[in-house]
């Protein structure tokens, strides 16, 4: 197992909601405002797994680059309804503003020739702050990496997952997923939940952090705490990157490659 400080990160509709993994292997679980702060904060973070799109479209290109991408991931997690199709970079930037679902549907349209679904506007102002910050720091744009934790499940699981994970039989199929890679995921993901209990008022006010989302940065988290080299990405046939250079990626584990 790596020996860095490593985090899984799910957006928890407010706040992002991290898990970090150390030496020691017992998590720690944190509520951020923005990635960037828990990327250049006190943790010493190495390497972040997030579920959120990096890589974004601009344009007819590098819009079938990125769907090449999200269709290895559909194929990948044999649940195609957990990947959405990701917002342009002017339709991101415009939600990260606070521009209506019209105004940013109609960026995406005079970009990417087709409107937004109201799921991804939802999510457009996280990718835009998120994009942001990479465009910044191209370092942390080679280590902050996209991963969707269904994809990441599928491979430390070994076969596809049949229920919905924000179901109670869902949470425990990825707790038994995780068996062999982390030691008593259930406690771990109890110690995730009480540790929420404890956070900053200023900043669980924003947030509103559910068991799936705990469930679901736990699992990135023991992703990105493996090897480096032991790293698999989707598409695996080549290296696409978005008008600003940025990988469009998503990182897994597995014994055997799923595409």
């Amino acid at each position: 197992m790596s020996t860095d400080t490593v985090a899984g990160v799910d957006w928890a509709g407010g706040a992002w909601l991290a898990v970090l993994l150390g030496e020691d292997g017992e998590p720690e679980c944190r509520l951020e405002r923005d990635l960037e702060a828990l990327w250049n904060g006190d943790a010493g973070v190495d390497r972040i797994l997030v579920d959120v799109p990096i890589g974004l479209p601009h344009d007819a290109e590098t819009l079938a680059a990125r769907e090449a991408v999200d269709s290895a991931a559909r194929s990948a997690a044999e649940r195609p309804s957990s990947v959405f199709p990701v917002p342009s970079r002017r339709a991101c930037e415009a939600a990260k503003e606070g521009a209506d679902y019209d105004t940013v549907s109609e960026r995406n349209r005079a970009d990417l020739g087709k409107g937004l679904s109201r799921q991804s506007y939802h999510i457009a102002p996280a990718v835009g702050e998120v994009d942001a910050f990479l465009r910044r720091d191209g370092a942390a744009s080679e280590r902050v990496i996209e991963a969707h934790p269904e994809v990441c499940f599928r491979g430390l699981n070994g076969r596809r997952l049949d229920r919905s994970k924000t179901t109670a039989p869902g949470v425990g199929e990825r707790l038994d997923a995780l068996d062999g890679h982390l030691e008593d995921p259930g406690a771990a993901l109890g110690r995730i939940c009480r540790q929420l209990a404890d956070v900053p008022d200023d900043v669980a006010n924003e947030a509103e952090p559910t068991v799936d989302d705990a469930v679901d940065a736990l699992g990135l988290a023991v992703v990105a705490n493996r090897p480096a080299e032991e790293l698999r990405f989707l598409p695996s046939d080549a290296d696409h990157r978005d008008g600003e250079g940025i990988p469009m990626r998503m990182a897994y584990w597995s014994r055997e490659p799923l595409a």
